[in-house]
C-alpha cells in the first residue's frame, strides 16, 4: 500500500527518469525479498514442522533480510522525493 502511495506521489512531483527507475527498483527489490522470505519459512516448515533453533533461526535472518530491503527502500524514497519536497 505504501509502495501506491509513493509511486502516486512520484507522479505528483513529475519525477525524473533515473528518480523512477530508482523508486521502482527499490519498491520492486523489497517485494523480490519478501517473496523469497516467504518461500524460505515454507521450505524450513516443509523440512522442520517442530520446532528447532536453527530453523528459528533462518526464519530469523530472512526476516531480517526483508528489514533491511524495506530500509533501503525508505531512504532511496527519502532522498528521490525529499529533494523535490525542499523545492
Amino acid at each position: 500500500m505504501l509502495a501506491v502511495l509513493v509511486l502516486a506521489g512520484g507522479a505528483v512531483l513529475h519525477l525524473a527518469p533515473l528518480e523512477w527507475a530508482a523508486m521502482v527498483l527499490a519498491i520492486a527489490l523489497v517485494v523480490t525479498v519478501e517473496l523469497l522470505n516467504t518461500a524460505l519459512e515454507a521450505v524450513v516448515d516443509l523440512a522442520s514442522p517442530e520446532l528447532h533453533p536453527l530453523a528459528k533461526h533462518a526464519k530469523d535472518v530472512a526476516a531480517a533480510a526483508v528489514l533491511i530491503a524495506s530500509l533501503g527502500a525508505v531512504a532511496v524514497g527519502a532522498f528521490v522525493l525529499w529533494s523535490h519536497l525542499a523545492r
